[in-house]
């Protein structure tokens, strides 16, 4: 614990010393794995990030971020960054202090110069990624999307927009995938309807490698966003859909996803469907940037105060289309607290059916634990 406590003071003495921001995403967790004698393996998690600002003059910025996240030892005896809520085995252990209390470290810095109220170039560190989930599981873009994870390149970027025209990013630079790579993302997200009651929002991006060695599969990703919500007093719905394309083995990989949503009073109704078209002649796991080729998940939720919201979710997954009993199935309760604005706490419990122990539990089908999400 002693290890996180050092850079929080030092930041904190910064701050109070100049015209400085610091902005943060907490995100943390706690779950228990029964087996079948009902007794519990316990994992817990964090992925904090920190950002600091230093404003230079009114147009001129340099900021500097910070992440220290829990580790697990993967299959390979690798240390991989752990999953908040996701699954026993890419948790860590509760009594694990060395993988679970990590220092922080340094994840990048850049020079921001506000050219105008619709105009910025960027110079340093720039991460990019496309076609997001609202599916709990999947939020971590670094882990799951639909067309491109986390990519993070050193260079110069240039971002562009207003609300009334939609806003464009450009990104170009040396790849940190190795010392081989350069990499280049463009995304232009267009309001084609900005209503007071109605949004559609039209958004393609493409993200490119140039070398001999690019440290990845594919060369290419590329992809359309299109998300459409819509008010009329007590009935709010809206839906997300996303298409990504890329190369692999000379094949194009296809994945969809779907996510309507809809709000009547005190219900909520939110769903995903996700679907990958791969090249059958080779596994799934390897040309997917999810867990799963295919899955669907739905959420009916009641809010019971404004601060509380509890909700019934099924989940269907499946990790190749082509290999026979490797899904499962999972029905689980979520109960949300939201003590203010941009905080969340859900406490859960579940249950992962499936013969073949295909769920993210391990050896156990039932589980509780409780997250804890902020943003500053």
């Amino acid at each position: 614990m002693r290890k996180l406590i050092l850079p929080l003071v030092m930041t904190a003495g910064l701050a109070a010393a100049a015209d400085i921001e610091i902005h943060g995403n907490v995100n943390l967790d706690y779950a228990s794995y029964f087996d079948d004698d009902f007794s519990p393996t316990n994992a817990a998690n964090q992925d904090i990030d920190l950002s600091l600002k230093a404003n230079l003059d009114e147009n001129i910025s340099i900021v500097v971020n910070a992440n220290t996240h829990s580790n697990y030892v993967n299959a390979n005896g690798d240390l991989e960054a752990a999953e908040v809520r996701r699954g026993f085995a890419r948790s860590t252990a509760i009594s694990d202090g060395d993988n679970r209390y990590t220092a922080f470290n340094f994840d990048g810095a850049q020079l921001r110069w506000e050219v105008s109220h619709e105009v910025a170039l960027i110079f340093g560190d720039m991460t990019y990624s496309a076609g997001a989930f609202n599916y709990y599981f999947w939020r971590d873009p670094s882990k799951n999307a639909v067309i491109v994870r986390d990519e993070t390149l050193r260079g110069i970027g240039f971002e562009f927009g207003n609300e009334k025209w939609g806003n464009g990013k450009f990104y170009f630079g040396a790849s940190e995938d190795n010392d081989y790579s350069l990499a280049m993302f463009a995304t232009y997200s267009y309001p084609m309807l900005n209503r007071p009651t109605e949004h559609l929002i039209l958004t393609p991006s493409v993200d490119w490698m140039f070398g001999s060695d690019i440290g990845r599969s594919y060369t290419y990703t590329f992809g359309v966003e299109v998300d459409y919500s819509k008010s009329l007093e007590n009935f709010n719905y809206g839906i997300y859909l996303a298409w990504g394309t890329h190369p692999y083995k000379g094949n194009g990989v296809h994945s969809f996803l779907l996510e309507p949503s809809m709000n009547y009073g005190i219900f909520n109704l939110g769903t995903s469907f996700f679907y990958a078209i791969t090249d059958s002649d080779y596994e799934a796991a390897p040309q997917l940037f999810t867990d799963d080729q295919m899955l669907f998940s739905i959420e009916p939720s009641f809010n019971l105060h404004k601060k509380f919201t509890m909700g019934v979710s099924y989940e269907y997954h499946d990790k190749d289309s082509d290999i026979d009993d490797d899904e499962y199935h999972f029905l689980g309760m979520n109960f949300y607290l939201y003590p203010t604005m941009k905080t969340e706490t859900v406490f859960w419990f579940g249950y992962n059916f499936s013969e073949e122990d295909n769920g993210p539990f391990k050896d156990s089908n039932f589980a509780l634990g409780m997250s804890v999400k902020a943003s500053f």
